[in-house]
């Protein structure tokens, strides 16, 4: 709005400029400026079918795009106007960007140069097509960037069955060598299960939470993923201990989605526990040997020694007893009895009995143990059942009333993707098993990311058909509305270009930096094809309308290009606590742009012309046909 008001300021510099000018000069860019507005915000409307963590972090900033969108087009219809006339009615002295006007004077000449011979553009876009569609397949696919917390927690496994005392002993030993680390500010563990109930840790299991201090303090160019590969060094080297590296709130994030404390999860349903676990076994080795997995292990505890005491009816109805004289035998002697009560006050506190050590510490004593039939005799507890050592489960995991192991797996310098097709295509090959009484089944950040990825896939292109309505609806023609409508694959190469040179991955927030650079992008191929529109409109020749238009909207989309990507560059560059989700978005919006405006500026006029000059030529031909020749 701005900028057409300008011009005719700088046309006219020594001419008073009057309101019925300053009006006609505004309602030949409302439309295009309204219906552009409204495809940007048609382009968020994706954002809006987000579930679970990226509704959290993304909904919001679509209302608030939304919402600001709407405000600038009130200010740029509305406002603009009148201060631009009270500050461009008086002739004045227009200041001039000689730079720019020579970029201008520049761009002029190859426009011009260009449609002399419009169809050189072609190759060149056939070669950035089929660029963007490998860089889409190359890069590497994610549900969300890592998110620094600026702290670590680590969950630490110890030998199964360890008692009270040497857990603790095992945690201090811990403390001390993470405490160790320069960057370390603070160490605290925590034994067993929490203080909720809301794990089923035994004392084998340690909570390790570690402090860091401000990364810069830190040594140059060390990162905190060096100080975790420095820290899973470390501990390797100490007998006894398993450890996996997460972070506070997403370790109980993913807790409370996958059921796991880790990025990923395997789960081995089946219902023989024996079987399950030599499965579990076969697929953690597979799983270690591929790169990037990290911290694999089986969350259940292995077998534990167990005692087991298996009566035997007949011959307990043998000696004359019942089962019940044998079960409370065993509460008695090894669990213990209540056999009376004692009252402090208000407080009362049971007393128990139970067999001294030596009666009960092992196999023989406790099959030693006297039963005492009706007759008064008495008969040993191992002549009417069988007391044994042997191993089985300590803990037994259910989901959804069926029994499973849980495989947790972190994920370090690998894609979520790449590693889950490498994993299930070394499982299938590698892992034999009955797929009748024993499935696997995935869980963690690929059940998120699947999930937005399938609500993406069903939103965008509906999205993207509205778009192409208001497309139609701003320029009439529905060849022009999808000539626009091409520049989207286009402008998808510059962030694609980026994501792999920079090693980053897609995912939700790189998808919602592409959906902000497809409205922009469409968004400059409104003004120009509209303003070309006007300007044909006006019985101007066709060519010269399409390097006049172009001329006219270079300077307006060159500075919306370079106020969005310097505005956006520092947060694309930015290694800060809070900056991993916006640094995808702001990457694929500052390179993609880049890409995008010069695909609008060039690509642009050339197809327009193309497309435009074909159905003249199609007119033409249906006005004047041709006599036939005798």
């Amino acid at each position: 709005m701005m900028e057409t008001i300008l011009k005719k300021r700088e046309r006219h510099p020594d001419e008073i400029l009057t309101e019925d000018s300053i009006l006609r000069r505004t309602t030949e860019v409302a439309r295009p400026i309204f219906f552009s507005t409204l495809i940007i915000i048609t382009a968020y409307l994706p954002l809006f079918a987000f579930e679970h963590i990226e509704k959290k972090l993304f909904t919001p900033m679509a209302y608030t795009v939304g919402y600001a969108l709407l405000g600038a087009l009130a200010v740029a219809l509305f406002l603009i106007p009148g201060l631009a006339f009270y500050a461009y009615r008086k002739p004045r002295k227009i200041y001039h960007n000689r730079w720019l006007e020579k970029l201008g004077e520049i761009y002029h000449r190859q426009i011009v140069a260009l449609l002399d011979k419009p169809k050189r553009v072609l190759l060149p876009l056939l070669v950035i097509l089929v660029a963007a569609g490998v860089l889409s397949y190359t890069v590497g696919k994610d549900f969300l960037p890592p998110l620094d917390e600026g702290a670590i927690w680590i969950q630490v496994q110890l030998p199964p069955g360890i008692s009270i005392e040497k857990s603790k002993e095992m945690g201090a030993e811990l403390r001390k060598a993470v405490k160790q680390f320069d960057e370390v500010s603070y160490v605290m563990t925590q034994v067993g299960r929490d203080d909720e109930g809301a794990e089923a840790f035994s004392l084998s299991h340690i909570e390790c939470g570690v402090g860091l201090k401000p990364y810069d303090t830190w040594k140059f160019g060390k990162t905190k993923a060096d100080l975790i590969e420095e820290m899973s060094e470390t501990l390797s080297t100490m007998p006894g201990y398993t450890v996996s590296f997460s972070q506070p709130i997403i370790d109980m994030v993913m807790d409370q989605i996958a059921g796991a404390h880790s990025d990923l999860a395997i789960k081995v349903y089946g219902d023989d526990i024996t079987d399950t676990r030599h499965i579990a076994d076969k697929v953690v080795n597979v799983l270690r040997a591929i790169p990037g997995a990290a911290d694999v292990a089986i969350d259940q505890e292995p077998p534990l020694p167990q005692l087991q005491i298996v009566a035997d009816r007949d011959r307990i109805a043998q000696y004359g007893l019942n089962f019940s004289d044998v079960a409370d035998m065993i509460e008695l002697a090894i669990g213990g009895k209540a056999i009376s009560q004692i009252f402090v006050g208000s407080k009362s506190y049971d007393v128990i009995c139970r067999f001294d050590d030596a009666s009960r510490d092992t196999p023989e004593s406790i099959g030693n143990l006297l039963l005492t039939n009706g007759a008064g005799a008495k008969i040993p507890l191992s002549q009417v059942a069988e007391v044994k050592m042997t191993t089985g489960a300590s803990t037994i995991s259910r989901e959804m009333n069926k029994r499973h192991l849980t495989i947790h797996i972190n994920l370090r310098g690998v894609d979520l993707t790449e590693f889950l097709n490498k994993a299930n295509r070394l499982i299938d090959k590698e892992v034999s098993y009955n797929h009748d009484t024993v499935h696997l089944q995935w869980a963690g950040q690929f059940e998120n990311q699947n999930r937005a990825y399938k609500r993406l896939a069903a939103v965008v292109p509906l999205a993207l058909g509205i778009m192409l309505l208001l497309l139609f609806a701003a320029c009439g023609k529905f060849r022009q509305a999808a000539l626009m409508m091409c520049v989207v694959p286009l402008a998808l190469f510059g962030g694609m270009l980026a994501l792999n040179v920079r090693g980053m991955t897609l995912n939700v927030s790189s998808a919602v930096g592409f959906i902000a650079l497809i409205g922009v992008a469409i968004q400059n191929g409104v003004i120009m094809i509209s303003h070309i529109n006007n300007l044909r409109s006006r019985d101007r020749g066709f060519k010269q309308s399409i390097i006049t238009g172009a001329k006219h909207r270079f300077r307006p989309i060159l500075m919306t290009a370079t106020v969005a990507v310097l505005g956006l560059l520092p947060a694309s560059l930015s290694t800060g606590i809070g900056s991993d989700v916006q640094r995808p978005l702001a990457t694929v919006i500052v390179y993609g742009l880049l890409f995008a405006t010069v695909i609008t500026l060039y690509v642009l006029p050339a197809l327009y012309y193309l497309v435009e000059k074909h159905y003249l030529d199609e007119d033409a031909g249906a006005v004047n046909p041709e006599e036939p020749t005798a």
